[in-house]
């Protein structure tokens, strides 16, 4: 026993170590260094104070600086330590490695699994390219268990610090009043019909709702609001594709699922909590449609439904299934891998043994920004 159990501790290690290895050292890769590389370079170190008060001032207009607070921070610490922008990389891989080895190893049947559910989806966007968001995503997963004890004070600690690095981390707040309650069944079915219909008609019924709270805003809010919903770039939907089939039947077999999944994991609060984030995962998807950009970033605060239901649905098959439950993973994983990573700012380089250049990422992402915000044109 002791064998096996330091086999998969030694197993588990060395997958944390090429994960932390694969991503801390990256190069220059997607679109977030285009962001906090400059933010980087004009960070100040703990005593400079004047550029500390510049840092935080709240009437700065540099874009760049408006941003949350609890980052600022971590930035002026990693600055103080190097002027090497990478090591905000490395920091930063570091700290959610070790929070998705804590996650799958209190929640997850299978580690390695919940490892494989995790950069097939979403995981490679929250590492490479969620530098703020990924700390909120990583704290609320923290927090979860103070959700399931009914321990408020944690729970909005937690999420309260996840806000000072990203601001979405607001949409966490209110699922502690409802997360660990069990949705009925006719209002699961009911919902994803619903959402089923609203996606595939394209039917539009957020556009009317934002214009006109941003018309009784005025203002910017009313500019605002007229800009994103007549913008080709974030108000359209994806229509049907590949991830819209994904997402339908990954729903239908976990929910069909439900029985199963539900005797191994025991704790009714957590068979709540996995797949009300699945309902708010696929739902949130169905009735976006309308604003892609939405879709993008909302979405992928739920995603971890995926990461642990995965594996425990795997735990309810029978060995031949298993089999082909395997094959068939590998066969997508990898399409899904090849598909969203074939693109030349997603050209993977490492900056122990490559020597990744500044000005060569800028000159491509420069060169390829129209299709970088709009992917349908690639």
């Amino acid at each position: 026993m002791r064998n096996k159990e330091s086999d998969i501790k030694i197993v588990r290690y060395l997958g944390m170590l090429i994960f932390f290895v694969f991503f801390g050292f990256r190069g220059y890769i997607d679109t977030d260094f285009a962001v906090y590389f400059p933010l980087y370079e004009v960070a100040p170190t703990i005593s400079d104070a004047k550029g500390l008060r510049e840092f935080f001032s709240s009437v700065n207009e540099d874009y760049l600086l408006k941003i949350e607070p609890g980052f600022k921070v971590l930035l002026i610490l990693l600055k103080t330590i190097t002027k090497e922008y990478f090591f905000l990389q490395i920091v930063s891989s570091l700290i959610n490695v070790l929070f998705l080895n804590f996650f799958l190893r209190k929640y997850s049947p299978q580690y390695i699994l919940g490892f494989i559910m995790y950069l097939i989806f979403s995981g490679l966007v929250i590492e490479i390219n969620l530098l703020r968001n990924s700390k909120a995503i990583f704290l609320f997963l923290y927090s979860l268990q103070f959700l399931k004890d009914r321990n408020a004070s944690k729970y909005f600690i937690c999420n309260g610090i996840g806000l000072l690095f990203h601001s979405s981390a607001i949409f966490y707040f209110p699922l502690y009043f409802f997360l660990h309650k069990r949705i009925s069944p006719a209002f699961v079915w009911g919902t994803f019909i619903l959402g089923n219909v609203l996606f595939l008609g394209q039917i539009k019924f957020i556009t009317p709702i934002v214009v006109a709270i941003g018309n009784l805003m005025g203002g910017a809010y009313a500019g605002l609001a007229e800009f994103y919903s007549k913008s080709n770039l974030y108000s359209k939907g994806y229509g049907v594709t590949i991830g819209y089939l994904e997402k339908v039947i990954i729903y239908i077999i976990f929910y069909g699922s439900y029985n199963k999944i539900r005797e191994h994991i025991k704790d009714e609060n957590l068979v709540n909590i996995f797949f009300n984030l699945l309902f708010i995962f696929t739902t949130t998807y169905l009735f976006l449609n309308e604003y892609s950009v939405f879709i993008d970033r909302v979405t992928t605060l739920f995603a971890v439904s995926y990461w642990i239901l995965f594996p425990y649905f795997y735990a309810t098959l029978e060995k031949f299934m298993k089999m082909i439950f395997t094959f068939v993973l590998l066969l997508f994983g990898v399409f899904k891998m090849y598909k969203s990573n074939n693109f030349i700012i997603r050209n993977y380089e490492n900056i122990i043994w490559d020597k990744p250049s500044i000005g060569r990422a800028y000159y491509i992402f420069s060169k390829h920004i129209d299709k970088i915000l709009n992917p349908s044109k690639k």
